[in-house]
């Protein structure tokens, strides 16, 4: 989208005599007036350039005080289109408008690569991208597109990690599933599709066989389970990367 300037021309007088202010913006192909701050509209359209301007419109009712905000210099653009982002991205999504920029694909290959933990400066030096570009499209991209966890590394202490796939019947999988968790080794609970006769994906974490032995017994108790099984992994093989390199790639 191409902003079209106002210098007293021929345009510029059009504008006025339909009542538009010197502060809306028009968009070549647009009907659409914006009457926002410039400010917040560059980064708007800078983060969302896929946005139609009938889109972004929606965004403005919805945050009445970020043009004061602008007047009052108390907030930067970078800062109000963060406050609102929410909002455009819940419109987005509904839409099915996710868009990467080269600069976005770049950032997540880098922290996939990383596990998350390259700081900004770094990755500020490695892609040659100004400090405060990288920190703001890095802080869109981890609430939005990225999941971090922080784990103990529970083989240091002495602990083990198992898999329970649980059977259920009489539809109580939900109901089980919520019993498990008054266990305090069971990490985890998720409902499963696939295999008919595995309703409930576990983790459980113990320090010794006798445990899990009595874990497990103690969930057969609970009505409506039919059979546990459960494995527990000996070893990490490797870890491929390629596929999500390959989403994020192909990714509009």
């Amino acid at each position: 989208m191409k902003a079209l300037k106002s210098n007293n021309t021929t345009e510029d007088k059009k504008s006025k005599s339909i009542g538009i202010k010197s502060n809306d913006h028009i968009y070549e192909n647009s009907k659409t007036v914006l009457p926002v701050h410039p400010a917040w509209l560059r980064s708007a359209v800078d983060q969302y350039p896929q946005s139609r301007t009938e889109q972004l419109q929606e965004l403005v009712p919805s945050e009445r005080g970020v043009n004061k905000s602008y007047e009052d210099d108390s907030h930067s653009a970078e800062e109000a289109i963060v406050r609102i982002s929410p909002a455009i991205n819940i419109r987005r999504k509904n839409e099915g408008i996710f868009s990467f920029s080269d600069l976005d694909k770049k950032l997540l290959k880098s922290l996939l690569y990383s596990g998350g933990t390259s700081s900004s400066l770094t990755l500020s030096r490695k892609l040659e991208i100004p400090y405060s570009t990288i920190w703001r499209r890095r802080k869109r991209l981890e609430n939005q597109f990225l999941e971090k966890s922080c784990s103990l590394r529970l083989d240091r202490l002495g602990w083990r990690m198992a898999d329970l796939l649980v059977s259920t019947h009489k539809g109580r999988s939900s109901i089980v599933g919520k019993e498990m968790l008054d266990l305090s080794s069971i990490t985890m609970v998720r409902r499963t599709i696939g295999e008919h006769t595995i309703d409930l994906h576990a983790e459980i974490v113990f320090k010794n066989n006798k445990e899990l032995s009595n874990a497990i017994e103690w969930i057969k108790s609970i009505e409506g389970v039919k059979e546990v099984v459960w494995t527990e992994p000996v070893e990490t093989v490797g870890r491929n990367t390629s596929i999500q390199n390959e989403i994020i790639d192909n990714h509009n």
